[in-house]
């Protein structure tokens, strides 16, 4: 049976606005798998209940988006405990799925006349996707997967294993149009050091790596590439997502590493600039500001080095975007989103990520 409905002809049109102004979410919803799902992404995953799914969309109301990005959910039939069509969301999931579970080429995007599929076999996997309200006030389409992201890695026994695809989405709010690539980053290198040899070298030509930080390190040719050709055709452009790396966490005037290989301007220690590409302005929201999900359950006053790392409370959840882009969004607007007052039970029950939020401002 074909569940999918190509997204680059899924263009999906709400009510028309002179001027639109539509709220963004992101999040990451911890291994979202649909009520009853047999199967986890983990052995010792969480499994919801039909009270912690009412909780999800509850929490989904408080950040209020109208568009939310989404990460780390398992089908379309996951999706929609969160965002259902019977609600009025549409959704689409990444072809990563689609190729998974060997039933078509390119994103799933399911609308309320649409049984959403769900997984078959004992395996379940982390996608990105994105899911709107069906009067929005925006148009979104068309959807395309970024597979140059799946730079794969390799396991400890040898196996060579997939990592995550982007998702392209355009999204249009009266006249104005916002590309944006939804990533889902390697995880396991959160402030460690980067190699600046890998930046400028092509994924596709080398062998994959068990370090996760060379394997962040791989991606960042690609996701470079996404946004230089972005800035060449003057696309106002975003990339929101679990970067799973502490942008703030650059020493001294020093950025981050990944962003050094996002902007292409990475100084040596004579201060020179050693990337030969051409310099891209990135923003992003928020901006060395600590995280709030989670800290009234956190222990402010580590006892040891381990828990001290739990709670560092540098994000590492982000939407970057470059200068025309920097016109239409409103980064005093971004804001994240804590489950409050809460228990040492809700970040597993619910997610031990937060949904935050950011204004696009349409004409």
């Amino acid at each position: 049976m074909r569940f999918a409905l190509f997204a680059a002809a899924f263009l999906v049109s709400a009510t028309s606005s002179m001027a639109a102004q539509v709220k963004l979410g992101n999040w990451n919803i911890q291994t979202l798998v649909y009520a009853g799902d047999p199967h986890t992404v983990f052995p010792d995953d969480y499994v919801r209940t039909a009270s912690d799914f009412t909780d999800l969309k509850l929490w989904r109301d408080q950040a209020g988006a109208d568009v939310f990005f989404l990460q780390e959910v398992t089908s379309p039939a996951a999706i929609n405990e969160v965002f259902p069509t019977s609600e009025g969301w549409q959704y689409c999931i990444s072809g990563q799925f689609s190729k998974d579970e060997a039933i078509g080429t390119g994103p799933v995007c399911t609308a309320a006349e649409i049984a959403p599929p769900k997984p078959a076999g004992a395996t379940r996997s982390q996608y990105t996707a994105v899911a709107w309200r069906a009067q929005a006030g925006v148009t979104v389409g068309p959807v395309d997967d970024y597979t140059a992201l799946n730079v794969k890695s390799v396991d400890s026994d040898g196996t060579i294993r997939d990592v995550r695809w982007g998702l392209d989405v355009s999204l249009t709010a009266g006249s104005t149009s916002l590309r944006v690539l939804v990533v889902h980053m390697k995880s396991g290198c959160f402030d460690d050091r980067v190699n600046f040899r890998l930046f400028t070298v092509d994924p596709a030509t080398t062998p994959p790596v068990k370090d996760a930080c060379e394997t962040l390190g791989r991606q960042m040719f690609p996701l470079h590439a996404w946004i230089s050709a972005r800035e060449a055709v003057g696309d106002a452009w975003m990339v929101v997502g679990d970067f799973n790396r502490r942008l703030d966490a650059g020493a001294g005037r020093n950025q981050d590493e990944v962003l050094q290989a996002i902007t292409a301007y990475s100084p040596g220690a004579d201060g020179h600039d050693r990337d030969n590409r051409q310099d891209i302005t990135v923003y992003r929201a928020p901006y060395k500001v600590p995280s709030s999900c989670w800290a009234d359950t956190l222990d402010a006053l580590p006892a040891n080095l381990a828990d001290a790392d739990n709670y560092n409370m540098l994000p590492i959840e982000f939407f970057l975007f470059g200068k025309t882009a920097r016109t239409k969004l409103d980064p005093t607007s971004e804001r994240q989103f804590a489950w409050l007052p809460s228990s040492a039970a809700d970040p597993k029950r619910l997610s031990d990520h937060c949904p935050s939020t950011i204004v696009f401002h349409g004409q």
